[in-house]
Order: structure tokens, then sequence, then C-alpha cells
């Protein structure tokens, strides 16, 4: 899986905030808020397409905790992401 868009991702006011940039700002108009832990999967998402067992080692790996703790986490931020249909998951 990866992202749809092309997203930069900076900080407002000391907190992180995704934007679609150039043609994509047209498709997704909008900004989406996000905490430490959803900055690290969306950059992971940002660099290329991973699988959610990837994605889940990646994050348990950047925080220190293990996989089991990660991945409720994960898969919750995840699905915001897909119910806003911000993946691309074909292979």
């Amino acid at each position: 899986m990866k992202l749809r868009y092309k997203f930069v991702v900076r900080n407002v006011s000391g907190k992180p905030v995704a934007v679609a940039v150039g043609q994509d700002n047209e498709k997704f108009n909008g900004m989406i808020k996000l905490n430490p832990s959803g900055e690290v999967i969306f950059q992971m998402l940002q660099q290329g397409a991973f699988s959610l067992n990837e994605i889940v080692s990646g994050f348990a790996q950047q925080f220190g905790i293990p996989e089991e703790t990660a991945r409720p986490a994960v898969e919750a931020f995840i699905d915001q992401l897909r119910k806003n249909e911000l993946l691309d998951e074909a292979e």
C-alpha cells in the first residue's frame, strides 16, 4: 500500500500536518492533522509501497516497542486513511 496522492508534511504551530501538493491538491483539497504516531506512518507511506506488516515493523522499531503493541495503532491509522480513500492498495 502507498499514498494515493503526493503530500508534504510540515509543522504548523508546532504540530505536523500533511497537505496534498501539485495537481493532487485539486483531488484532495484539505489538511490532515497528524500526531507523532501518525506522522511516522504517513512518512513511511510517502517513501513507497509497504505491506501492513512492514509498516508495523518500522513503526515498532521507530518507537522501540514490540510489534504486537504497535499493530493496533498502525491498523487504526491505516483504517482512517482507507476510509478517506487516501491509500492505493493495488499490487
